[in-house]
């Protein structure tokens, strides 16, 4: 049997009437429908996912470890060499965070395939469709699907707020994911962290509002909102703090700050200017310096009910 007929025979039109029937039973409302698919998907593959948890923990508190092996070592052979041999130490697969990850993989294939299908609105898309159903009344019934769901139009591309929601969802997923405390500043490690913390989150934030229907956009998003969810309370948030959420060069942040920094500084030139004077007048009196003459400088005493700025040329002192 050919594997495109076991994928269509197994996975393939088995979720699509799965899915006709949760929109039904949904009220009639497509969006609904995936994310209850979303949560029970999460819910299936909650043992795994409780595993895959438990080994990010073991990655955290083994962390200060591994930062005193890359310190410590700088040939990568007996640094990788030392890092396995903590690993098998602690009894810690890195490898073991990657479960859910590839678990979604067929299952986003699959969904993606069933979107495509199950929204369709041609009169070619709907007879195709309905060969694929099953001779049960409660889902051929359900045909067609209604495609509106929060003011989007699940058949076209996501919307630029649900990108955002996308784009927060994974950065954040991404920056409780790995330790900042760990990683030496500058280094390539630490590099490597801040390019995965900002080109992850931006290509998905851009591949769902581009190029996949906001129904697949729909589902990812919700799936890593869980999956902070879990993560939060089974891991631990580690060295992150909900105020990075917040830019800091604001508009009207940096206005106020700029203003405030302004006025310090303005003060301190204030509060500055009469020690220079002075001390810029005491230099021309002893030495004999024309340059603040030419300029019309301040001599001793100044801010003080002294004699005012000296103009013209400077007289010489007669010879004695």
């Amino acid at each position: 049997m050919p594997i495109g007929l076991i994928w269509q025979t197994a996975l393939e039109t088995p979720l699509i009437n799965f899915m006709i029937a949760l929109s039904r039973t949904a009220f009639d409302s497509y969006g609904l429908a995936i994310l209850l698919f979303t949560v029970l998907t999460r819910v299936v593959t909650f043992p795994l996912t409780l595993r895959t948890l438990h080994a990010m923990k073991s990655m955290q508190v083994l962390q200060p470890l591994l930062a005193e092996v890359q310190k410590k070592y700088t040939d990568p052979r007996r640094r990788s060499e030392e890092t396995m041999k903590l690993y098998k130490e602690h009894g810690v697969n890195p490898l073991g965070c990657l479960g859910p990850q590839l678990v979604q993989i067929p299952i986003f294939i699959a969904l993606y395939a069933t979107i495509r299908l199950t929204i369709g609105s041609t009169p070619e898309a709907m007879l195709y469709l309905s060969s694929r159903l099953y001779d049960i009344e409660y889902i051929r019934h359900a045909i067609p699907l209604s495609t509106s769901f929060l003011g989007m139009d699940l058949a076209e591309n996501g919307s630029m707020g649900l990108a955002a929601f996308v784009f927060v969802g994974m950065w954040v997923q991404q920056r409780i994911s790995t330790s900042r405390a760990s990683t030496t500043p500058g280094s390539q490690q630490a590099q490597m962290n801040q390019m995965m913390q900002w080109f992850m989150p931006i290509f998905f934030g851009w591949f769902f509002v581009l190029t996949l229907p906001a129904a697949l956009g729909l589902y990812w998003g919700a799936s890593t909102a869980i999956g902070v969810i879990l993560q939060w309370i089974f891991v631990g948030p580690g060295d992150f703090h909900v105020g990075e959420l917040i830019p800091r060069n604001l508009p009207w942040g940096s206005s106020t700050a700029g203003g405030t920094s302004a006025v310090s500084t303005t003060r301190r030139t204030s509060n500055a200017a009469p020690r220079g004077g002075t001390e810029s007048g005491d230099d021309d009196a002893n030495h004999g310096s024309e340059r603040e003459d030419s300029r019309g400088g301040s001599g001793p005493g100044t801010g003080s009910t002294g004699p005012g700025p000296r103009t013209g040329r400077r007289r010489r002192n007669p010879r004695r």
